[in-house]
């Protein structure tokens, strides 16, 4: 339910929107389309936000895109392991969502300008 409201609020603000069904399939889907930004959740099926952000930003092809965790998980700890992990932002779920916005355009322009 939070992917598909995530989805609807960027396509309505006029963002093309990838999804990946797990996460074993994002590093291929993020090498093959380049997107702008990754929203990661840490809670994945079969492997988590924290292994999959390491991988990402340890690969030279994929490191530059900016990461945003989304999570229900908002405690310091888990904020804290998602930055060393490699995340460049965090929001806590429920999402507001004009922060949420607010941010989603704020990481996006730091690769596009």
């Amino acid at each position: 339910m939070n992917r598909e409201l995530v989805t609807i609020t960027l396509t309505a603000a006029g963002y093309r929107v990838l999804e990946a069904e797990d996460g074993f399939g994002l590093p291929d889907l993020v090498k093959a389309e380049r997107p702008a930004l990754i929203i990661m959740d840490l809670q994945l099926p079969q492997i988590d936000g924290f292994t999959l952000t390491r991988e990402l930003k340890g690969d030279t092809e994929t490191r530059a895109i900016p990461i945003l965790v989304t999570s229900a998980f908002s405690r310091r700890e888990d904020r804290m392991q998602a930055v060393e992990a490699g995340c460049d932002d965090f929001l806590p779920k429920p999402l507001d969502m004009p922060i949420f916005l607010q941010t989603v355009a704020r990481l996006v322009s730091r690769v596009v300008s």
